[in-house]
């Protein structure tokens, strides 16, 4: 069952819900935004504590994943790469490497939401493979981004090996 199957509404509460976690929507403008109000050299923690955060709140979901029957690592990958597109986070293609994994993501919605910078802003991302890296790779993981759109790649792109 797809991401947007399982989501429901409650008008009443004015909340989204899957399986009893909550989401809400927000421009990617208005996140990325964030940065922008702030001193340039506050930047990189703000991005930080934000992969921080993700990989805290983001390991709840794909454990939820995990737990719908996702729990062999090719099928918990292949539902996160479903699920990203439909919460508007662009288009996951994951891939195998010699040591760990690659993502690559077309139409990411944070160099959207930042535009242009010196530095790569899929921080949300990092966040997110930072809690799927230790439950497909059978422990910690080392995330990095090695290309963004907001820095001028056609993509953005990821890797993710063991620490």
């Amino acid at each position: 069952m797809s991401f947007r199957d399982r989501l429901s509404f409650d008008a009443a509460r004015g909340e989204y819900l899957d399986s009893g976690i909550r989401y809400m929507m927000i421009r990617p403008d208005a996140l990325m935004g964030i940065l922008h109000e702030l001193p340039e050299e506050s930047r990189p923690a703000v991005l930080e504590a934000m992969a921080r955060s993700i990989t805290k709140a983001g390991g709840k979901s794909a454990a939820a994943y995990r737990d719908m029957g996702a729990a062999e690592a090719d099928a918990l990958l292949g539902v996160i790469a479903a699920t990203a597109p439909e919460l508007g986070w662009g288009v996951w293609s994951f891939a195998r490497s010699a040591d760990g994994l690659t993502l690559t993501v077309a139409n990411a919605p944070f160099p959207a939401g930042h535009g242009p910078a010196p530095a790569p802003v899929c921080a949300p991302i990092r966040g997110m493979l930072g809690a799927i890296g230790p439950m497909v790779l059978g422990g910690p993981v080392v995330v990095s981004e090695t290309g963004c759109a907001a820095c001028g790649a056609a993509h953005c792109s990821f890797t993710i090996a063991p620490a």
